[in-house]
């Protein structure tokens, strides 16, 4: 074909197709003549080309998708595809935010009095701490170079970096607690945030449940499909889940709430309350401390036994305070359950009352 054959075939202008050529992601064959010549591969790659755009993927996006699909790389295709919708996801959570910031300015403005600059400045602030919230996070614990010993050790956490606050048996201890809270019915849905490489979401889908997970590390992610082919796994994180309101009647997260900061952790309860049905249940189990003078207390503890390895542990992580969760859980219209297992490991369990 020539180029204005392809491009009434494909409804796309020629000058479409130039630009395509320019930037490397169509190849024809020049005749004697000097004209282009296209072969239906060609159709093809301009096809997938507009449906990626009609997608919102900008040209370099669309460069590296077409070459891990000329390699074969059928992974490294499927993970950049799910990093662009991760964004999507995290986008779309941050408009809402905004959105729902703006009613609060049309509400004070029916109020039919002027608007207080103070009003609109602390939107604004509030809205560029969210944003700053869910940007900061990142994997400070190398979770990808991790994946293969915490895949050999069953996802024990004795083979993870907090494996110095929780032993096999606490580990154990609290995937049998999550198994008996939630006690999932056959058919429930239920979500396992931060899955690792799958332990407790293969487990619950042994009781009857059809299971989902999140996760942010793409290592761990290829081997928790690897493990749990059923599970429909997915990359994201606490910050945005991938997923749309009221999808799931239980989630739960398993040593991992505490690579959140205090704010993050707010987010991330909003997040999990966004998920979930109504009457839903949500198992946490983190590094955890009763309130704060508790936990002043116990680094006091380990600074006179000269404990420098754990003091090191846990000022890498952010230990939450389970008196903030229960409280949020409660101007939340939840009803909680709390289990601490170690000085350390604490577990929260909330149900939804409505």
């Amino acid at each position: 074909m020539k180029i204005n054959e392809l491009a009434r075939r494909l409804d796309v202008t020629p000058r479409a197709i130039r630009f395509y050529e320019e930037k490397g992601l169509l190849h024809p064959v020049y005749g004697e003549n000097g004209y282009r010549y296209y072969t239906e591969e060609d159709a093809w790659r301009l096809q997938a080309i507009a449906a990626f755009r009609e997608l919102g993927f900008s040209v370099g996006g669309i460069a590296k998708l077409l070459q891990y699909a000329d390699r074969g790389d059928q992974e490294s295709f499927r993970h950049y595809l799910e990093l662009q919708r991760a964004v999507l996801v995290s986008q779309w959570v941050e408009w809402k935010h905004v959105l729902a910031a703006m009613d609060k300015l049309i509400g004070k403005s029916a109020e039919r009095r002027p608007l207080a600059l103070d009003d609109l400045f602390g939107l604004a602030a509030s809205m560029k701490r969210l944003k700053s919230t869910r940007s900061s996070w990142e994997d400070r614990w190398d979770y990808d170079g991790l994946a293969e010993q915490f895949d050999r050790s069953g996802g024990e956490q004795s083979a993870s970096p907090v494996g110095f606050m929780a032993s096999a048996a606490d580990y154990e201890r609290a995937l049998s607690f999550t198994g008996q809270w939630l006690a999932p019915r056959p058919g429930e849905a239920g979500l396992d945030i931060g899955a690792g490489t799958g332990t407790l979401a293969g487990r619950l889908q042994q009781a009857g449940a059809r299971m989902s997970a999140v996760e942010q590390s793409r290592q761990m992610l290829v081997r928790c499909r690897n493990n749990y082919p059923d599970v429909q796994a997915k990359l994201g994180n606490f910050l945005a889940l991938p997923f749309l309101e009221a999808e799931f009647d239980f989630a739960a997260t398993h040593f991992a709430f505490h690579h959140l900061n205090e704010e993050q952790q707010t987010l991330a309860l909003e997040e999990m309350d966004r998920v979930l049905k109504p009457h839903g249940r949500i198992v946490i189990t983190a590094l955890m401390f009763e309130h704060k003078e508790a936990q002043e207390a116990r680094m006091n503890e380990l600074r006179l036994a000269g404990r420098q390895e754990l003091l090191t542990g846990l000022s890498q992580r952010f230990p939450a305070d389970r008196s903030k969760i229960i409280g949020w859980f409660r101007r939340h219209d939840y009803i909680t359950v709390q289990q601490q297992l170690n000085d350390w490991v604490h577990m929260v369990y909330a149900v939804r009352k409505h």
